[in-house]
């Protein structure tokens, strides 16, 4: 049976240049739009191979939900991810998305044991949006990709995308997801991660944005 491919991202290779921006706040409605400062990473694997993998021209626009109501947030997220390898290994793999939380410090290790997913699957749903109570948090993939006309029954879901050669990356656009329950301070930072594989080695490398608060 034929299946059929659906892709919320744009992925291209050999993508240029960087921006490191801060955060503006709008006083209108409480809403908050502005750049992010992206962010870049730099690891050699234990053969000697190289890989930088880097975040730009990421940009957030939180607005409150058409709802109105208090406990609810609409995010639309930009931005650039670019990935270059070296030495031995040709392509490699880019999974990237969100980390969500409600009253969650993402410096300590409360979000990983809140009890909602914050590993690098599908934490929103297909439907982009998700509910957080406080110190809980979640995961938001910005790349999904599945099989079948109806999600109830797809074959298959996929959060990364795979790319041939010295360099990779992704490009997304007015990415959209809606918050709910959430009663009190919510924030996010972005999470890439890319796996690299050579004769000799496997790879991971994880790169995070800077957090930003979602209302």
């Amino acid at each position: 049976m034929k299946k059929n491919i659906t892709r919320r991202v744009v992925a291209a290779a050999g993508l240029t240049g960087a921006v490191a921006m801060g955060l503006t706040s709008l006083a209108a409605g409480g809403a908050t739009a502005g750049p992010l400062p992206g962010g870049t990473v730099t690891r050699t694997l234990v053969d000697g191979t190289p890989v930088t993998v880097t975040l730009y021209d990421e940009y957030v626009n939180v607005q409150r939900a058409v709802s109105n109501v208090p406990t609810s947030r609409e995010v639309w997220l930009s931005g650039k991810i670019k990935v270059t390898v070296g030495g031995k290994a040709e392509g490699g793999s880019v999974n990237a998305g969100y980390l969500v939380g409600c009253q969650v410090n993402f410096g300590a290790s409360a979000g990983a044991d809140a009890g909602a997913d914050t590993t690098d699957g599908p934490g929103a749903g297909v439907s982009g949006g998700f509910k957080l109570g406080p110190g809980e948090a979640s995961y938001f993939p910005i790349i999904e990709t599945t099989s079948g006309t109806d999600t109830a029954y797809e074959d298959y879901h996929v959060n990364s995308y795979s790319f041939k050669g010295k360099k990779g990356g992704v490009v997304y656009s007015q990415e959209k997801f809606g918050l709910d329950g959430c009663a009190g301070y919510a924030s996010a930072k972005a999470k890439v991660k890319v796996t690299v594989s050579t004769d000799a080695v496997k790879g991971v490398i994880t790169l995070y944005g800077k957090p930003f608060s979602i209302g």
